[in-house]
């Protein structure tokens, strides 16, 4: 044995009966009570950081103590609930004050968000609640004050924090993580490059420690059937926070709406005066006696002391992964008001005429309030929107000019036709074309007979003689004949183009297309030569749908001037006839193999007549193909001008005489 001398011999003991048995365990939401520190301007509740204010979350953060057998949580929200500071920042302030060896990677849409959530918020926060003498860094300068590195963030106990974006896929691979915070994951990719799905590429890198890892997804939804946190939700046991009402203590998820199976409603209610939803009127009613609770409410709605808790409605997939839902309704007093809930409602929802007003504020509600995913229905244009730009100023063949130049910034400038070609007919329309490209249907004609045969009188002969005869005499003398005509070559593409080659211009063979060729200049369309030598052009249909069935949507009070882009119809049209500008739907185009969504397409259901709607379509094409010819010829513009466009050929009278 080494002879210790005395004060050796009294410092070893000292040593031993320093040591002790007891395991000290602490919960992250215990160290954010005792640690976080909230200072005045920050919040309207300053102090140290209190779960009775937002007591929901008390136990989604437990889950990742280190003493939770839960590996995996999975939490989809609205806003305005407190998770950012409550889970996100406490469970890392927890990590390195109270773990300390933990690697952790926190996994945002962009690198650049990553560091960001780092910079201004984390190291605040351990400033704040004095702990950023932990912060250190193996690096020189600057960085071994701030613990701050171009990689990671680095405390006391060997412990770091990597950030990084969904989109550096290739840099994810390097890491072994222990515990894995993916941030606002339906903004993330679902694939990049060649490296396949981010969110499967960094849950990889917790393979290293299966038995003690962690991982946190949360976001708020965006789109049903893509929502990354909907799936992750649909995985767990999905956990909903249950509150006791009031009055008879029957425990309920707060909804915005409910109807029971006697059509009682419950949930959110309020008034309208005029129109106008009218303060503090705004309640909650419970879904088994209607008792009323107001905003104010929700402090004792929320506390565990009055019942409230959360409740598992599945069996999860894996026993160790726990998934929640909070929407805005929860949000506590102080922050987001059921008032204020309303009012975001009132602005996407029309409760008079009981549809949206605005789809995309509809989405940003469901998103964000309800904390759900949003249904992307298919976006058909209503019959009730498009029959009310009927003018019972003309009837077909008519051209009203006195109702144009009073609202449409001057008279009809040129006629374009557009033909729509069909085993058995030829769908015809002539548009009469304004400033700011408002358009009047002047005829929508159907040729039948014997489309195949050239030569047929009751098709392509009645449309020679429209093309080359046919004089519309508007209420104010002026003539017009067709300056354009387009044909779909979608059908007999042959026929088509031998028919057009019979016209040295104005009339030509056209082919849709859903997008622009790449570095297309002209987006809208583009010219070609076809096998036959006939000039023909190429028409990115797609686009045109957009601009018109908003412009369809678009109403007008019939005073003044009409908005830009304003559709026009013959009050003697059919309903049949203007149902077909109703006939496509907008919808979600999937990949067949893996169901991801690859964009939108538009679809006609079948036995659907869409060809006024085609017609359209084509003859705006014509529109555009004209004033693009002209401003390249007459003045050597590469793009159209329309001003100046509109003044050449009402100056010129090109497309009209008097």
């Amino acid at each position: 044995m080494h002879d210790f001398e005395s004060g050796q011999r009294e410092w070893l003991a000292c040593q031993f009966e320093d040591l002790t048995t007891t395991l000290v365990s602490l919960t992250p939401s215990q160290w954010a009570e005792q640690k976080r520190y909230l200072p005045p301007q920050l919040t309207n509740l300053p102090g140290y950081y209190r779960f009775e204010v937002t007591p929901y979350l008390r136990e989604i953060i437990d889950c990742l103590s280190v003493d939770s057998p839960i590996r995996e949580v999975s939490l989809m929200k609205g806003a305005q609930i407190g998770a950012t500071v409550g889970v996100l920042e406490n469970y890392l302030g927890y990590l390195i004050d109270f773990v300390k060896t933990a690697p952790v990677m926190l996994v945002t849409a962009d690198a650049e968000m990553a560091k960001q959530r780092l910079e201004s918020n984390i190291v605040p926060m351990l400033q704040l609640s004095k702990l950023d003498h932990l912060i250190r860094s193996s690096d020189e300068s600057n960085a071994r004050k701030t613990g701050r590195t171009d990689k990671k963030l680095e405390w006391e106990g060997g412990g770091y924090a990597l950030p990084f974006g969904a989109q550096n896929a290739n840099k994810l691979r390097m890491w072994s993580i222990q515990a894995l915070l993916n941030d606002e994951v339906d903004g993330w990719p679902d694939v990049v490059g060649k490296e396949g799905d981010p969110m499967a590429i960094v849950r990889r890198r917790t393979a290293g420690y299966e038995n003690s890892r962690k991982i946190f997804d949360t976001s708020t939804p965006l789109i049903r059937g893509t929502s990354k946190i909907a799936e992750r939700f649909a995985l767990g046991d999905q956990r909903y926070y249950y509150v006791c009402c009031l009055s008879c203590g029957f425990a309920q998820v707060l909804r915005w709406s409910h109807t029971d199976e006697h059509g009682v409603v419950s949930g959110i209610r309020w008034d309208l005066d005029n129109g106008i939803l009218v303060p503090d009127s705004v309640r909650y009613l419970c879904q088994d006696c209607g008792h009323e609770h107001f905003n104010d409410d929700k402090t004792r709605l929320l506390s565990p002391d009055h019942g409230a808790e959360w409740r598992p409605t599945a069996l999860p997939r894996s026993p160790f992964h726990r998934s929640y839902h909070l929407s805005a309704l929860y949000s506590p007093v102080g922050m987001q008001t059921w008032e204020a809930c309303v009012r975001l409602w009132l602005e996407a929802w029309d409760p008079e005429k009981n549809r949206e007003r605005d789809v995309a504020k509809l989405q940003v509600f469901y998103n964000t309030i309800l904390g759900e995913p949003f249904e992307i229905r298919g976006e058909r244009v209503r019959f009730e929107a498009v029959s009310e730009h009927r003018r019972a100023d003309y009837t077909f063949g008519q051209i009203p000019n006195a109702f144009a130049s009073r609202h449409c910034g001057g008279p009809v400038l040129l006629l374009t036709c557009a033909v729509d070609v069909h085993k058995e007919s030829l769908a015809v329309s002539v548009f009469g074309w304004c400033r700011g490209r408002r358009t009047f249907l002047v005829d929508y004609l159907r040729f039948e007979g014997e489309v195949e045969q050239l030569d047929d009188p009751g098709t392509w002969g009645e449309l020679r003689k429209l093309i080359e005869q046919k004089e519309y005499v508007a209420d104010d003398g002026k003539k017009y004949g067709i300056a354009f005509t387009l044909i779909d070559s979608g059908y007999l593409p042959d026929k088509v183009c031998e028919f057009c080659s019979g016209y040295d211009a104005g009339v030509a063979p056209l082919k849709g297309r859903e997008a622009p060729p790449k570095n297309a200049t002209i987006k809208e369309f583009s010219p070609f030569e076809t096998k036959v030598g006939v000039r023909a052009f190429g028409i990115t249909v797609d686009l045109y749908k957009e601009r018109w069935s908003a412009a369809l949507r678009r109403s007008w009070d019939g005073v003044g001037a009409q908005p830009v882009g304003h559709f026009n119809a013959p009050i003697d049209i059919a309903d049949k006839q203007l149902r077909e500008l109703t006939a496509e739907v907008k919808r979600e185009k999937r990949d067949a193999r893996t169901g991801r969504l690859l964009g939108f397409e538009w679809h006609r259901p079948s036995g659907s007549a869409n060809e006024l709607w085609d017609t359209l379509i084509y003859a705006n094409a014509a529109l555009d193909i004209l004033a693009w010819d002209v401003c390249r010829v007459q003045f050597g513009q590469e793009q159209v001008v329309w001003a100046d466009f509109y003044d050449f050929v009402e100056q010129q009278r090109l497309y009209f005489r008097e």
